[in-house]
């Protein structure tokens, strides 16, 4: 049985929450950093006896592995369940819950595709096995059939799409059948807001797709819905931003009708996160990892600096931005001296993908 949705950060369910502690996490582990993971798990003698990390019942007898046994194997936490059938011979353990939890979610993935011919995993489940951050990890993999039979269907533990997928869109993780980067982001865009910015910001630093990529994607998705969501969003994407909080905040400065900051901006030795230059203030992200007392002195001595050069500093946590971005959002409006309630429209509300409004 899978495990319920939530937050990619802490697992908790599937709603934007307070106090996420581990949002930083995910930048911890770059793409390249992922895929070299399973790459050496690649190599080993027992997974290449299936495909895409996953094992059937009929590919365990060969190596003389009963189901009893696997079933131990799981249980003891040396592999995994991948769902109805399939087993992953891999150790996923980690000590950050984030990374277990998208690695887990990655072998379900690739076990539903097995399950599902003319199936290709896409929409954040892909975004998981390309090493892409997303708000959550969904509650059951996403896949796209190749011939269009429907829009948004749940069948047993996955959740299928149906749409037009050219063989251009289409590519191989570990010879999975998946979506494309740049068509991946463009199915985040039409659905959540926040997983799209927080995947083409990452894809974008670390060069994994390019703007003109995700343009022709945008351009063969004309007419679809959602697409015009998807077009402003990725819009907003830029190379420069280095992590979800980042990303996040970004989106909500936009939708709040704020002016645009410039970002990693070097100021004399100093490199700070947002700079609203005209307004002489500094928005820094402030992520949850603790400071040692040495790197505390040392922002310290950075803000000193900064100051003396006639700039203000604000900070913003994850917890500002996501759940108490009404409070947030005033304090920054009287920072940057914008007239009151500026950018908000009250018949113009911010709503995630499950329809809650969040402003």
């Amino acid at each position: 049985m899978l495990a319920g949705s939530g937050c990619f950060g802490c697992g908790q369910p599937a709603r934007r929450h307070l106090k996420c502690t581990t949002i930083v996490g995910v930048f911890e582990m770059s793409a390249d950093e992922w895929h070299t993971w399973w790459s050496i798990r690649a190599g080993d003698r027992t997974v290449q006896h299936g495909r895409w990390f996953v094992l059937s019942a009929d590919e365990l007898h060969p190596l003389g592995i009963s189901r009893q046994q696997a079933r131990t194997r799981v249980r003891r936490g040396d592999w995994v369940g991948a769902g109805y059938g399939y087993v992953a011979p891999i150790d996923i353990r980690d000590p950050r819950p984030y990374v277990v939890r998208r690695r887990r979610h990655a072998v379900q993935s690739t076990a539903a595709a097995r399950r599902r011919r003319g199936h290709v995993v896409s929409g954040r489940s892909v975004a998981i096995l390309h090493g892409l951050p997303t708000f959550r990890v969904p509650d059951r993999p996403e896949l796209t059939a190749v011939d269009p039979v429907g829009l948004g269907r749940h069948r047993g533990t996955s959740h299928i799409y149906g749409a037009t997928l050219t063989p251009g869109e289409q590519a191989g993780w570990f010879g999975c059948p998946a979506t494309t980067i740049a068509r991946t982001l463009v199915d985040l865009g039409r659905h959540d807001r926040w997983d799209a910015i927080m995947a083409a910001d990452a894809a974008l630093c670390q060069s994994l797709t390019s703007a003109a990529g995700i343009d022709r994607a945008l351009e063969a998705a004309a007419g679809w819905p959602g697409v015009r969501q998807a077009r402003t969003v990725l819009l907003l994407a830029s190379p420069d931003a280095e992590s979800p909080l980042e990303s996040i905040t970004r989106l909500r400065l936009h939708e709040g009708g704020f002016p645009a900051p410039r970002l990693q901006v070097w100021i004399g030795r100093d490199r700070v996160d947002m700079l609203f230059e005209e307004h002489g203030l500094i928005l820094e992200m402030d992520g949850l990892a603790k400071y040692s007392d040495e790197e505390w002195r040392r922002e310290k001595r950075r803000e000193v600096r900064l100051r003396k050069l006639g700039y203000r500093i604000e900070r913003v946590t994850w917890d500002d931005v996501v759940n108490r971005w009404p409070e947030t959002r005033g304090w920054l409006r009287d920072h940057l001296r914008l007239p009151a309630r500026a950018g908000w429209n009250p018949s113009q509300k911010s709503t995630s993908a499950g329809g809650k409004v969040w402003l």
